[in-house]
């Protein structure tokens, strides 16, 4: 047995031993050489639109590809391959207002790679605007985004952030919400706060559906300050902070019912400014820039200043087609009936401020500041029917249309003063001090029919101030002393190519021999000539309808000025009639 087993073994071993040297044997298989890589793309930039899209590159390689991207706005549907291939992506919308950039980045190994540079353009401001679509029947659960899915208007300035507007339905509208920093439980402290840059459009239809237009005077949007509690301290109270390039807009709105307090109830600071509550009845604003389209701002009530508009700490509010109106002070002493501007820039272009009452000063518009310097422009404007004295309080106070005080910078142009009503500067008053003069320029301006209880009529001007008059008309205001302009003690005014009382004056403000004004013939009725305001014409038998500035004369003036008034303002009338083949003094041509 042992014999067999130790054959079989034998046998084993040399077979094992076969196996493993036939095992040892190398084939020859040749060489290998590893490709280079080699690729190529279609382009390496791309520009791309702001709304972006789907967009693909060619890719040409002899191995295997990847791509990526530094951006999350790039993503890829295609991004590998084996060989040649397609780079597909798409590239989201651009919700940003400035241009942006990515890089895409190709590699086949870390040491073969390949850019694309991506720019993308900026979006439009109006691109990123959210719509919020109010009606008094919308409510609160609403989401605003449409007129069938109309909001609250509480609801839709919670919602806004800027660049946002708001579209509101006729009707009217009553504040729920306080002031920012006011009292909960003091429900005069309620009021519109529009705290960012937006826009507030009234005037559609109170049953808009899509496609509605605005349009105001068939429909009425009014933001009321008449609550259930009483009325409330301000109707709308702008404090959306100063940010450039943006804005508050507000058009097409009537603005009412506000009364501000009595002195002495406090303020709120906000935006480092201080909110008086016994300031500004319709509105208040401080530090925004505002532009205010065919709105009205009436009915609105004080006890102490500024019962329809205040304006201050360096606000700039531009007001074009708007009216304010029957706006009313009740105190002795309280100013600014119409709007009160303290520090800030305010224009008027087209504008009426009419029948405002106020027992202080500056029944229409009253400017002064304390510190700072308040400039006024109007353009194109009304100022008529205003009076300091309309609850019989006093006959002594200053300026019914136009109270320019300290440091206040003002420039008038194509505008009219009538029947104003005042103590002294029936039309316009302007004061100032030896450390803080006061600055005024009346250009192709009608001043008529103001009435003084005193001094001046149509204008009173006191020491430390400067008053320049072109191409003006001054004529047919009555006063105690000074019918048409009283001069104070040291104040010296400038008359060049206008109408003072019955004389006409020449360029140098030298009276023109052989001619005459009379206003009751050449000063037609007070109404609407084609403009957006009324004025007085002035009859073309009038030496004053020959004997003015040219349109070229007045373009070249207007240069002069900082900022330049625009030569579509100075070169026109009020009723947007051309002087360029005129020489008339005044503010409507023949």
């Amino acid at each position: 047995m042992n014999r067999y087993l130790n054959q079989w073994t034998g046998i084993l071993f040399v077979l094992l031993l076969g196996v493993c040297f036939s095992c040892s044997k190398v084939e020859d298989l040749g060489s290998f050489t590893p490709q280079e890589p080699a690729f190529s793309l279609e382009t390496d930039a791309i520009e791309v639109s702001k709304e972006g899209g789907e967009f693909t590159i060619n890719v040409e390689s002899n191995l295997p590809w990847r791509v990526k991207s530094n951006a999350d706005w790039v993503s890829f549907s295609s991004e590998n391959a084996l060989a040649d291939g397609k780079i597909t992506f798409s590239i989201a919308r651009n919700r940003s207002t400035t241009p942006r950039n990515a890089e895409l980045t190709v590699w086949i190994t870390k040491d073969n790679e390949k850019k694309i540079q991506v720019i993308q353009a900026a979006a439009e401001p109006s691109d990123l605007v959210t719509h919020f679509y109010v009606k008094t029947t919308g409510t609160e659960e609403n989401s605003g985004l449409s007129w069938n899915e109309a909001t609250t208007l509480d609801k839709a300035l919670d919602a806004v952030v800027p660049g946002d507007v708001i579209h509101i339905a006729a009707g009217t509208y009553i504040p729920t919400k306080v002031l920012t920093g006011g009292s909960a439980s003091n429900a005069a402290d309620r009021t519109f706060e529009i705290h960012s840059n937006i826009g507030l459009i009234g005037g559609y239809p109170d049953d808009a559906v899509e496609g509605a237009v605005s349009d105001p005077t068939s429909y009425e949007t009014i933001l009321s300050g008449n609550t259930s509690s009483g009325k409330v301290y301000h109707t709308v109270a702008i404090t959306a902070p100063p940010q450039k390039g943006q804005k508050v807009v507000l058009q097409g709105l009537s603005i009412k019912h506000g009364q501000a307090a009595n002195s002495g109830t406090g303020h709120i600071t906000l935006n480092g400014a201080q909110y008086y509550r016994f300031y500004g009845g319709g509105l208040i604003v401080a530090r925004s820039t505002v532009d205010i389209f065919d709105c009205e701002i009436s009915e609105n009530t004080t006890g102490f200043h500024a019962a329809g508009v205040f304006a201050f700490s360096g606000a700039t509010v531009r007001f074009e087609r708007s009216t304010i109106k029957e706006n009313k002070g009740t105190h002795n002493g309280g100013n600014g009936g119409g709007i009160f501007n303290e520090a800030a820039t305010v224009y008027f272009n087209d504008c009426e401020i009419s029948n405002n009452t106020i027992s202080g000063v500056g029944a229409g518009i009253y400017a002064f500041s304390g510190s700072q310097p308040t400039y006024t422009y109007i353009y194109n404007s009304t100022i008529a029917y205003n009076n300091n004295n309309g609850a019989g309080l006093s006959e002594t106070r200053r300026g019914g249309g136009f109270y320019g005080r300290e440091r206040s910078v003002t420039v008038i142009v194509n505008s009219t003063f009538y029947e104003n009503i005042g103590g002294h500067g029936a039309g316009i008053s302007l004061y100032g001090t030896a450390a803080a003069p006061s600055r005024l320029d009346v250009i192709s301006t009608s001043i008529t029919g103001n009435k003084g209880y005193n001094n001046g009529g149509g204008i009173e001007l006191t020491s430390n101030t400067t008053l320049r008059i072109y191409n003006s008309i001054l004529s047919g205001n009555t006063a105690v002393s000074g019918g048409d302009i009283f001069t104070g003690s040291g104040a010296n005014p400038v008359f060049s190519s206008s109408v003072r009382g019955n004389q006409l004056l020449d360029g140098n403000g030298t009276v023109i021999s052989g001619s005459s004004f009379d206003f009751e013939t050449m000063l037609g009725n007070f109404t609407n000539h084609g403009g957006h305001t009324k004025t007085v014409l002035l009859s073309s038998g009038s030496a004053a309808a020959t004997l003015g500035m040219s349109a070229a004369q007045l373009k070249n003036l207007g240069n002069t000025y900082t900022p330049a008034i625009p030569a579509e303002v100075i070169t026109y009338d009020q009723n947007g009639k051309s002087r360029s083949n005129s020489a008339a003094m005044g503010a409507a041509i023949p």
